[in-house]
């Protein structure tokens, strides 16, 4: 039989205190965790200057989306009127479907010819540029050089 006296329990106490887990317990001391209110403050004004150089980048993406996807349509729509006047194609044969662009006016039904040029015309041609074919010489030109996907020489 084990007897409890204060000698005993004193050894079993100093015992369990000498563990290196036990010290380190009673070593650390509770605002060692977590992270210091400063080191909080640095994070949140990286995070705000990162933001504020990203947002703008992100503004005009919609605007570039309408802009290319105006001048794909008419890339698109010139491919088909080739197709078309190879093919031989004669009355309504050589029409287009209308189509309509956010950002552009609507353009009803038009006909394939193998002169003269198509055309997409922009709503607000200060965001968007106004796209012309030319079928005759394949030429590709926008107005309001240096908007958008319109390059400075007025191409696309």
């Amino acid at each position: 039989m084990i007897v409890w006296n204060s000698d005993f329990k004193m050894t079993l106490l100093n015992a369990y205190l000498s563990t290196t887990r036990a010290q380190r317990a009673l070593t650390s001391k509770p605002h060692e965790q977590g992270f210091s209110l400063i080191e909080l403050v640095v994070v949140v004004a990286v995070l705000a200057i990162l933001s504020a150089i990203a947002i703008p980048s992100f503004t005009s993406i919609n605007d570039k989306a309408r802009s290319s996807a105006a001048s794909n349509t008419l890339a698109s729509l010139a491919k088909e009127c080739a197709v078309k006047i190879a093919n031989g194609c004669t009355g309504t044969a050589c029409n287009y479907a209308a189509f309509t662009l956010d950002g552009y006016t609507a353009n009803a039904i038009g006909t394939c010819a193998s002169t003269g040029t198509l055309t997409v015309t922009s709503s607000t041609p200060a965001t968007y540029p106004t796209f012309t074919y030319n079928v005759a010489t394949g030429a590709k030109t926008c107005a309001t050089a240096g908007v958008q996907n319109c390059s400075a020489a007025g191409t696309w």
